[in-house]
């Protein structure tokens, strides 16, 4: 049997296993042998892409990065589109990385009106217009076919007439959900010990953050000398990782891969956590935490200029409140993280109960119908006629 062909690109380690989810679902969608084409990480290459360059070529932070690698980018995003147009894939995925995205995309419809072909380019991850902005919704309904959105408020920002912007929940959410139901008792069985210490998934945010979380975590084992830590990392930023704590004296274990961030979850009592992904993954585990985040002044102040939310942490934007004490920028000092994470500790019976009724909010607030992600993204591909 002859395999189908699809197209699918993403930027980050985050969006990397968001797009391994989506080719499963597609692969369940279309119900017979598919092949890949496109750019990803080690998840997507999992479950069959042979990714044509590293997923790190794509990878920027803030608006600055975006301008210094703008020709490179809009190269890269050039000769995939060459690519497409002379393979002709049954459809089109661009996950996460939303301006990348959106010039590639723009691009390639270009191209495809040129020559009368068409077929659906699918956006998994809306733009976060509840943050910048609505003016960028018109600019994806014009490009996209379909937006899949991963909060269940993001469809109402698009013009169903233009695109077919649909909730499908968001795979942490059903990941714990599942793993929840197997063992119930976890969080009240952890031992109050282990600090978990999550400087972020991309070279410029460690360098930018790891430091401050190092000396804070000194500073709070000075009071809390029984304390361990474990850091979570992957293991392409394991020697940068190795090199920057080596002359810090911590009872720390550095643990490699996304079964080993997982578990990780599972044990930690409190953690110091970089705004990201990994903000939300924590409180729908339950875990307490202090967040943080620091980049360059230029990109810092873009951010103040136009971000529309107090903070920039996840779990605290989708709940309307306080989830995790935040300290951005110049407020990110090894002074305040410590305090805030003693806090925590000093009080950490009430925090873990707080953050338990604050995962199960979370929990109902971002899983659909189905049992699982994959099964919800191939439901909403096969309702909206996608493939």
């Amino acid at each position: 049997m002859d395999r189908e062909c699809y197209y699918i690109i993403a930027g980050e380690t985050s969006s990397d296993m968001l797009a391994a989810h989506l080719m499963r679902a597609v692969q369940q969608t279309v119900k017979q042998p598919v092949s890949w084409m496109g750019i990803g990480g080690e998840q997507m290459q999992k479950v069959g892409l042979h990714s044509s360059i590293p997923i790190s070529k794509l990878s920027v932070i803030g608006v600055l990065d975006a301008i210094f690698s703008y020709n490179a980018l809009l190269q890269i995003a050039k000769d995939q589109v060459k690519q497409i147009i002379l393979s002709r894939p049954k459809a089109i995925f661009t996950v996460d990385t939303k301006q990348f995205s959106l010039k590639f995309a723009s691009l390639l419809r270009i191209e495809m009106d040129k020559i009368g072909w068409h077929v659906p380019i699918i956006q998994l991850v809306a733009p976060t217009v509840w943050a910048w902005g609505a003016w960028r919704t018109k600019k994806f309904e014009k490009i996209f076919d379909a937006i899949l959105c991963l909060f269940p408020f993001e469809p109402s920002y698009f013009n169903q007439k233009h695109t077919s912007a649909v909730f499908v929940g968001h795979p942490e959410a059903y990941k714990v959900r599942n793993n929840y139901k197997q063992s119930p008792t976890l969080k009240l069985t952890n031992q109050t010990s282990l600090i978990g210490l999550m400087p972020g998934s991309r070279v410029r945010e460690i360098s930018f953050n790891l430091i401050d979380i190092m000396r804070s975590a000194e500073l709070f084992f000075k009071n809390f000398p029984k304390c361990r830590f474990i850091l979570p990392t992957t293991a392409k930023l394991e020697p940068l990782i190795m090199e920057q704590i080596k002359n810090y004296d911590l009872p720390l274990k550095v643990v490699i891969g996304r079964e080993a961030f997982e578990n990780s979850l599972l044990t930690m009592s409190a953690a110091i956590c970089v705004s990201g992904t990994a903000t939300l993954q924590l409180s729908l585990s339950g875990v307490p935490a202090v967040t943080c985040y620091k980049t360059n002044a230029l990109n810092f102040l873009l951010m103040k200029l136009f971000f529309k939310q107090k903070d920039p942490i996840l779990p605290n934007i989708l709940l309307q409140k306080e989830v995790y004490p935040c300290y951005l920028q110049s407020a990110q000092t090894p002074a305040n993280l410590s305090t805030a994470l003693i806090d925590i500790y000093n009080n950490i019976s009430f925090y873990q109960e707080q953050m338990s009724y604050n995962a199960n909010v979370l929990k109902q607030l971002l899983i659909g119908k189905e049992k699982n992600f994959e099964d919800s993204v191939a439901y909403q591909l096969k309702k909206n006629n996608l493939l």
